[in-house]
């Protein structure tokens, strides 16, 4: 009887981590040269630019806590995005530390990140529209317990 039990549990996790991996999988997120909503940029880049729209400027570590990436992840990204002419780093005045910068985009950044922002929405919203409206809220529930269960394991 042991063994039966300890064989069910281990298909319910095989079966639980092929979930995972086939929505992965199947929202395009393992795409390098695209976002799941069809930009022409990595993933890392496209939340980068939308925090920073939606938040305003922010110190480095501030986005890579945002992000969820490390700072030195971070601080290749901002670099990219400054050659792309998307972002700056300025010197932070309530800040003792002179090294300390804030992240700012540009015009021409600003102008991406909406486009980003639209297309995400649009995405999701043609996601949510090929579910039973009925089940909205328990998929929205769903995920918000899933990223609250995923901020725990960091």
């Amino acid at each position: 009887m042991g063994e039966y039990v300890w064989r069910m549990q281990a298909e319910i996790q095989t079966s639980h981590a092929q979930e995972f991996v086939g929505l992965i999988h199947a929202f395009g997120v393992l795409r390098t040269d695209s976002t799941p909503c069809g930009q022409p940029m990595s993933v890392s880049t496209a939340h980068a630019i939308c925090e920073l729209a939606t938040t305003g400027p922010m110190l480095q570590r501030d986005l890579a806590q945002q992000l969820g990436l490390t700072t030195s992840s971070v601080s290749r990204l901002v670099d990219q995005l400054e050659r792309k002419g998307w972002a700056t780093r300025q010197a932070d005045p309530d800040e003792t530390d002179k090294r300390v910068r804030r992240i700012r985009l540009t015009d021409n950044g600003l102008d991406i990140a909406s486009n980003v922002l639209a297309a995400r929405a649009e995405r999701f919203e043609r996601l949510l529209d090929g579910i039973d409206p009925s089940k909205h809220t328990q998929v929205l529930e769903s995920l918000h317990l899933l990223r609250e269960a995923a901020n725990e394991l960091r």
